[in-house]
């Protein structure tokens, strides 16, 4: 579960989420009395706040597979940037983000809230990018605002051991920006701002660790590559003379390969937002124009 990430500075813990950190967990980054992120599972984090003095916890972003641990460490202070505040102080606004309030995916949604056992967390403080804040004698944490997830999320780089916290710039092959306030462009715009970094171990939020500049810069690469790789699949779809919408594409395996039984009418909707993020960056980059009511190649 606990993995130390530097002899030198022996205060920085990577903490593995259940399953893995495979979805509905994720995985945590403990640096001396600073967690990052909650949902390792409840389990978890009642044996990690025994074995460790938890006093900080900061929220990458206000997903509920990061912050569901946070309502049994009510004693710490929380932190979180001023973007996501809103949703972590009242998670009912999850709904509303996820674009899901008063559809059927909302019911399918519920369950997974009571599994969860979400609690809306006061947020003591905010946090800023290119923000320092020192941890103990040695440590140095440095906020790294990294939008497009969602528009609050944030990185974390530790300037003495070059340790970074990716949190849901995963590395998977699943990029995924389905929300309200997700932003194609922003979130493309971080992870260039990633690669510049000099990262030699990287913790991704549900894919684990990754160790080397060479190889973490190499992942962003990859992770970047599907992006494009989407680009070129929706944009495959018009010409200089047809009109297309969104709603032409929609439930044709656009963004993902294949629909769950269970989970297909939350995908519908995910698929159709990061559909229309993409439209939105050809629009900014002038690839397309309006016509008859959809668009055409410029």
């Amino acid at each position: 579960m606990m993995q130390r990430l530097s002899e030198e500075f022996k205060e920085i813990y990577f903490v593995q989420g259940q399953m893995n950190g495979r979805y509905p967990y994720s995985h945590s980054l403990l640096i001396g009395d600073y967690l990052i992120d909650t949902g390792i599972s409840s389990k978890r984090v009642r044996s990690l706040r025994k074995k460790y003095t938890i006093n900080n916890v900061i929220s990458s972003h206000y997903h509920e597979d990061h912050i569901s641990g946070n309502r049994l460490l009510k004693n710490a202070r929380f932190l979180s940037h001023a973007k996501d505040k809103p949703i972590i102080e009242d998670v009912t606004k999850l709904s509303i983000n996820y674009a899901i309030l008063n559809t059927p995916a909302e019911e399918l949604f519920q369950p997974f809230m009571d599994v969860f056992g979400l609690q809306n967390t006061k947020i003591d403080k905010t946090i800023e990018d290119n923000e320092i804040i020192d941890i103990g004698e040695n440590l140095k944490l440095k906020i790294i605002h990294a939008p497009g997830h969602t528009a609050g999320h944030c990185c974390f780089y530790e300037l003495n051991t070059k340790i970074a916290f990716l949190a849901d710039i995963d590395l998977s092959r699943f990029p995924f920006y389905g929300c309200i306030d997700s932003n194609l462009i922003d979130f493309e715009e971080s992870i260039e701002k990633l690669k510049n970094l000099d990262i030699e171990i990287a913790i991704s939020g549900h894919k684990g660790i990754y160790k080397g500049v060479r190889q973490i810069k190499n992942e962003l690469d990859a992770y970047l590559s599907r992006i494009r790789e989407r680009d070129e699949k929706i944009l495959s779809n018009f010409s200089e003379n047809n009109s297309i919408k969104i709603e032409d594409l929609l439930k044709k395996n656009i963004i993902y390969k294949h629909y769950s039984k269970i989970e297909k009418e939350y995908e519908f909707i995910a698929e159709k937002i990061m559909i229309q993020k993409h439209f939105q960056k050809f629009l900014k980059n002038k690839l397309i124009m309006p016509k008859n009511g959809g668009y055409i190649l410029r």
